[in-house]
Parts: structure tokens; C-alpha cells; sequence
């Protein structure tokens, strides 16, 4: 399993903290079938949010882009999260799950 980590900052009308469970079903509502996500984790910290998205691959760089693509397009669709600015956290790890 890999983990590809994705930050939301703040900007605009956006501000922390927001409730995690809400955020977490924002990006659960914007995964297709073809992102092929596992799980995913959501952390709100005071200055930003911190979305994890874990997947059965070996390819780092293609969870990377959907990890990317899937954090943004949940941002597109709420207006909780619309003015968010979107980046990547930290590069996809590898766990022995």
C-alpha cells in the first residue's frame, strides 16, 4: 500500500479549522472508480489541511497525480473547500500494510 499526502491551505473565504469529517466526505465524494483509492485520512491542522490517500499500487508518481487531481476536484466541488489552495504535502510512502 501507498500513501500520497496532499495539503489544502487556506485562502479566501477558507478557514481552519473545519470540520475533519466533513472535509473527509468532501474528498470521498469526488474519488471515481478509477482513482482506485483504498482509504483515505484527513487532518486539520491550524494552518492547513492534510488529506492522505492510500492505494494499492507500486507506481509512486501516478498515485501522486491522482492523489493531486482527487484533492483538487473535491475543492472544486464544496464550497466549503473552494478557495483552498492545493499542494502536495509530502511524497508517496510505501507501507507494509
Amino acid at each position: 500500500m501507498r500513501l500520497a499526502m496532499v495539503s489544502i491551505l487556506p485562502a479566501g473565504d477558507l478557514v481552519l479549522p473545519v470540520s475533519e469529517a466533513v472535509v473527509l466526505d468532501t474528498v470521498w465524494a469526488a474519488v471515481l472508480p478509477e482513482d482506485a483509492v483504498e482509504h483515505l485520512s484527513v487532518r486539520v491542522l491550524q494552518c492547513e489541511i492534510v488529506v492522505g490517500v492510500f492505494a494499492v499500487t507500486m507506481d509512486a508518481e501516478w498515485l501522486r497525480a491522482v492523489a493531486l487531481n482527487l484533492v483538487t476536484r473535491a475543492c472544486r466541488m464544496s464550497p466549503l473547500l473552494r478557495d483552498g489552495i492545493v499542494g502536495r504535502h509530502r511524497d508517496v510512502a510505501n507501507l507494509n500494510l
